[in-house]
């Protein structure tokens, strides 16, 4: 199995799947109610100006902030 990387570090339109969240119980349910939900598969589409990214996941794209992005670790699929 491949190592836990944070999202901020992983590629580019390359197949992620959601192994971990780092952050308080709130975020992680409003997370949770975007489809970031341990076990997702998603893809980081790019970087946005402030070191978050635009992802895409459960068919939709969502733009994180700097610290979400932080604070969620993935694996390639």
């Amino acid at each position: 199995m491949n190592d836990p990387i944070s999202l901020a570090a992983a590629p580019c339109s390359t197949p992620l799947k959601l192994v971990a969240c780092l952050a308080d119980p709130a975020l992680r349910n409003r997370l949770g109610l975007l489809g970031l939900r341990l076990g997702a598969e998603l893809e980081a589409m790019h970087p946005t100006p402030g070191g978050g990214r635009v992802i895409a996941v459960a068919g939709s794209r969502l733009a994180l902030d700097r610290f979400v992005v932080n604070s969620l670790q993935v694996v390639v699929a």
